[in-house]
């Protein structure tokens, strides 16, 4: 899924997969624990001969944010050449982390895919990145996560590795969350987050033409924009149609604004959301 969004991005940008200088992974739902997700979509792409540089960052539902930024401080490197081309993609299959009998989860999570090439942009073509911050609250750590998968929970027990673990079970390997709790964070540190992103923000969007949130579930998008004052309008949403898509839900949703004909070239973009940690991110973009 994420070598068909790179393929797409690719064909996109009029740019040949050889032509890359670097691919990074951006997901929080990795295919495996080791390798990385770079490598592995790197070989998809059949470049796995190449020696291009291939890398995952990790920040869940942050992490397209996240790659997005180290793609734009590799390209700002002095020793980085003009033609430089970079690779962010997100591929998140959400529904194997879910417990299909939770119904308050079950139905708010969606699979999908996005990618972008990222390159050095001319002055005259105006497109820029502005600004980009990120905050981490980890008293918030336990409210929302997926135990399972790393070393806390293997599958055989420590002290008998013959004997299979009682503790990694089912439970342990599907997401979990206290949205109440969740919701009390988001709305307690949100505010004072857009403000030290971009001072007037926790107000509103002055020339901010579009919104691009982390589509994280319907209640969570109307408290946020209830909070900060923002005119709904201007929140471009596709939780409706998509589902919230973990790491792809920005870039789905930025792509599904372009598409559409809503994001022109020239205009100034927010985009913005929370991960698990609990994190808080946004990111000004001219596009």
């Amino acid at each position: 899924m994420a070598a068909a969004a790179a393929r797409q991005a690719l064909e996109a940008a009029g740019v040949a997969p050889e032509s890359l200088t670097c691919i990074v992974h951006a997901s929080g739902t990795p295919e495996q624990c080791l390798p990385d997700g770079g490598p592995l979509l790197q070989r998809e792409l059949g470049l796995g001969g190449s020696g291009i540089r291939a890398f995952s960052v990790h920040a869940t539902c942050l992490s397209f944010l996240v790659g997005l930024e180290t793609a734009c401080m590799l390209l700002a490197r002095a020793d980085t050449p003009d033609d430089a081309l970079i690779l962010v993609c997100s591929s998140e299959i959400s529904s194997r982390h879910v417990d299909p009998t939770d119904e308050h989860v079950a139905p708010l999570f969606g699979d999908g895919a996005a990618a972008c090439v990222v390159r050095k942009a001319s002055w005259r073509e105006g497109s820029a990145l502005h600004r980009a911050h990120m905050e981490t609250y980890a008293d918030g750590a336990s409210l929302t996560e997926v135990r399972g998968g790393g070393t806390n929970f293997p599958f055989h027990r420590v002290d008998d590795r013959a004997a299979p673990n009682p503790a990694a079970t089912r439970e342990v390997n599907h997401f979990q969350m206290d949205g109440p709790a969740t919701m009390r964070m988001v709305l307690q540190h949100g505010p004072g987050f857009m403000e030290r992103l971009r001072p007037g923000l926790s107000s509103g969007l002055g020339d901010i033409a579009w919104v691009v949130p982390h589509q994280a579930s319907g209640l969570a998008l109307d408290a946020i924009t209830d909070a900060l004052g923002w005119p709904a309008e201007r929140m471009l949403r596709t939780l409706d149609r998509l589902g919230n898509v973990v790491a792809a839900s920005i870039p789905l949703t930025l792509h599904a604004g372009v598409t559409s004909g809503r994001i022109q070239r020239g205009d100034k973009l927010l985009l913005m959301g929370t991960g698990a940690g609990l994190s808080f991110g946004g990111m000004i973009l001219t596009f």
